[in-house]
């Protein structure tokens, strides 16, 4: 298939979120025989370009067979295309929206109610041109068909890649003094409100206090987390952002990965870093959330989920497992062949490929080799 992918400007170098699922998209779609276009100021070393001048920009256009939008906090523009006159000019077969979160989530990064709505309005009314809409969580399903009217709609989680996150690739060495730690590890970003600092600061004083404890050790990755350190006890170290391309060195010297939010919006997304956690060997301790317990029933860990904000037994679950090694270590095996069997990038864009040509062909269109 030919697919335009327009709206998602990939950079190389950066520290994780989005930009992984763009270049993961990109790189599998490819692997897997399709061709992606996408306009020159995105970095994908795989897409073809889509030429800037009108009468070339129109007939390349003409040759897609899926026009597929990525949609985040914002309405983008580029959904106008949907519907006429753009859609009749180009002529797609096939228009696909992928929503990552719910327009609710633009109030954390400071859009208004009344922007809210005006976004909701118009992915309401461009959405009738969407033909197929792509969930990362069924609470973002159930959204897209009962708030914004697209019945047609694909789950498909996140995943990791396997070949990148593993065990055994070499520390940065940075972590050597900590080598006979009990590495507990939290990545992200502040810029998402779910995520609760305050239980990740108490449960780590509550360790500390413990003497028996000491070789406990947190550790937190990502940007925008500055003016939180200073009141966090001394087994929490901060290591500012990451290339996401090096996160596997840092997370090769792990044991313990962290998914800690106050529920909320959280429930609409599927969580990367837990499946990168996966991928690389350690072990995942949550707070309750339904993509990552879904995870826990297929692995039957069930144990290491913790009621959100609930300190004392999120605390009691991590020095229960600094005393079990042998478990930490066979727990996250498990976690990272379920990665391995089934939750990878090539596993989620092949879902999502096959359900297009699926479509395509319903609707007689047979997609260009």
């Amino acid at each position: 298939m030919r697919i335009a992918y327009v709206n998602a400007n990939f950079i190389q170098n950066h520290t994780g979120g989005g930009f992984v699922h763009m270049g993961q998209f990109v790189s599998n779609a490819t692997a897997l025989g399709h061709e992606v276009w996408a306009y020159s100021n995105a970095e994908y070393p795989e897409a073809r370009k889509i030429p800037s001048t009108r009468l070339d920009h129109i007939r390349t256009m003409r040759t897609m067979d899926v026009l597929y939008i990525r949609l985040e906090n914002r309405f983008p523009e580029i959904c106008k295309w949907s519907l006429p006159p753009r859609r009749w000019l180009y002529q797609f077969p096939l228009v696909v929206w992928e929503f990552n979160t719910i327009p609710d989530d633009a109030s954390f990064r400071g859009e208004s109610q009344k922007g809210i709505q005006k976004n909701v309005k118009q992915l309401i009314h461009y959405g009738h041109g969407c033909d197929l809409a792509i969930c990362v969580a069924p609470a973002a399903a159930k959204y897209v068909q009962d708030e914004i009217g697209i019945q047609k709609t694909l789950i498909v989680p996140n995943g990791s890649d396997p070949t990148l996150f593993k065990p055994d690739v070499e520390p940065v060495s940075r972590m050597s003094p900590f080598k006979n730690a009990f590495n507990i590890v939290w990545i992200g970003s502040a810029k998402e409100k779910y995520h609760d600092f305050a239980t990740i600061k108490e449960t780590a004083r509550i360790i500390w206090g413990r003497e028996e404890c000491k070789h406990i050790t947190f550790h937190i990755i990502g940007p925008d987390l500055k003016y939180m350190m200073a009141e966090m006890s001394p087994n929490v170290f901060y290591w500012g952002a990451e290339n996401y391309t090096k996160l596997p060195n840092w997370l090769s010297t792990m044991d313990i990965g962290l998914y800690i939010t106050k529920g909320g919006n959280s429930v609409f997304g599927s969580p990367l870093k837990v499946f990168d956690y996966m991928a690389s060997g350690l072990t995942v301790v949550s707070t309750t959330h339904p993509a990552v317990r879904e995870l826990f029933d297929q692995l039957d860990q069930n144990d290491l989920m913790v009621p959100p904000g609930d300190t004392i037994a999120l605390a009691e679950t991590l020095i229960n497992l600094a005393n079990n090694k042998e478990r930490v270590h066979q727990l996250g095996m498990a976690g990272r062949q379920l990665i391995i069997d089934k939750y990878n990038w090539r596993r989620a864009v092949k879902d999502t490929m096959d359900e297009i040509e699926s479509i395509l062909k319903e609707k007689g269109k047979i997609p260009q080799p």
